[in-house]
């Protein structure tokens, strides 16, 4: 078989190796510099204020949904279409998830169908960008702001995407950024939490460490200063010095990655548009994606993704559906159609910065192959 080439890519560097030694060799490895200063210069890539670091982007989201008050009983507009990363904070909160389904043929949440699902006991809002793909977040932001709905951006593989010319994770009330390996950037794990309000900043620094307010922690001996109270109790959820100084290593470069991504999408959306039996799902008009993956619907999906498999190249069906999952207490489960057609139809390509022109060619040449093989039925897509 052919070399196998991967759906995902881990950024691996020289200055990463580097800076993951000087911090061992430091033994500032728990809490050290890099944290603050990999935040600072994060917010600064992506035109917002108020980064703060965590240790992944589930307990980002989490930390959101607490500042945004969301407690047993209310309710969380979401997708379904997504990852447990994403929606399992909701099921943490006890909240009620309350799935909304996308725009047709697209990975998109429906404005129109988001502002009728509001009532009031909705709470908050998380909107995911599929892979990279902005969806209407400044109608999105509009609604919210119109029914005093606490907007969560989830930006977890869509750093440096946009929308009107403006960054994901400008939008909303908060956003997350994830660092998981086979993101943009590679923390080995990690996440941020961007607060638009400066008053959710300080208290999301106090909640990511146990409710410390760290402003009092300490007296003049730098010893744990007996009057400082800690009111509210949390865990620890602080990105560690380690992981922050892998993730200062790659901004300088992480536009090019990127860039070389946009590139690749370009090649498939004209190779593939000579394949009938092909449809791209297709970006905002007023929108630019950063392809985590490239996405395409076709039929007989799993057979395709099978033969790819089995060929050599590795693509997927990217998500599982969550309003399928009985942790959520969805009691106002409705009919998602377009959620349902894009489950099954939905194919994620190759897309990254480690691919070559030969790499492209190839997941196009045995794309094509894949169709043929595919069982014909009557085309849902």
């Amino acid at each position: 078989m052919s070399e196998i080439i991967s759906l995902f890519g881990v950024v691996s560097t020289p200055e990463m190796e580097k800076v993951t030694i000087d911090v061992l060799r430091s033994g500032q490895i728990a809490s050290g510099p890099y944290v603050s200063k990999f935040e600072s210069k994060f917010a600064s890539l992506i035109g917002c204020e108020h980064a703060l670091a965590t240790n992944d982007m589930t307990n980002a989201i989490h930390l959101a949904l607490r500042l945004a008050k969301v407690t047993a009983g209310d309710e969380v507009l979401t997708t379904a279409f997504s990852c447990m990363a994403s929606n399992s904070p909701i099921a943490l909160c006890n909240a009620t998830p309350v799935w909304v389904d996308l725009t047709p043929n697209t990975v998109e949440v429906d404005p129109v169908l988001f502002e009728a699902a509001i009532t009031p006991n909705t709470k908050a809002a998380i909107i995911y960008h599929v892979a990279g793909y902005p969806s209407s977040i400044d109608k999105i932001a509009a609604i919210c702001k119109k029914y005093d709905v606490k907007l969560i951006e989830d930006c977890n593989n869509s750093l440096l995407a946009t929308l009107n010319d403006q960054n994901l994770g400008c939008f909303g009330d908060f956003s997350i950024f994830s660092f998981y390996p086979n993101r943009q950037i590679n923390c080995t794990e990690g996440g941020m939490l961007i607060c638009k309000d400066i008053v959710d900043y300080n208290t999301a620094k106090q909640l990511r460490r146990f409710g410390i307010d760290f402003s009092t922690f300490r007296n003049n001996l730098g010893e744990i200063n007996p009057n400082s109270d800690i009111p509210v109790a949390s865990s620890s959820m602080v990105l560690n010095n380690l992981c922050a100084a892998l993730g200062d290593s790659q901004l300088n470069d992480v536009r090019s990655r990127i860039e070389k991504s946009k590139e690749n999408a370009e090649y498939y959306k004209t190779a593939l548009a000579r394949l009938a039996t092909v449809k791209i799902i297709p970006t905002l008009k007023n929108g630019e994606s950063v392809y985590w993956t490239f996405l395409v619907q076709v039929d007989n999906r799993d057979q395709v993704i099978q033969a790819m498999k089995n060929s050599g190249i590795n693509v997927s069906s990217l998500h599982q559906r969550n309003d399928s999952y009985s942790c959520f207490n969805d009691k106002y489960r409705t009919e998602l159609p377009n959620t349902t057609l894009l489950q099954e139809s939905v194919l994620a390509l190759p897309c990254g910065w480690w691919l070559s022109n030969d790499d492209l060619q190839r997941v196009v040449l045995e794309l094509t192959k894949a169709l043929l093989i595919a069982k014909p039925v009557t085309s849902t897509i």
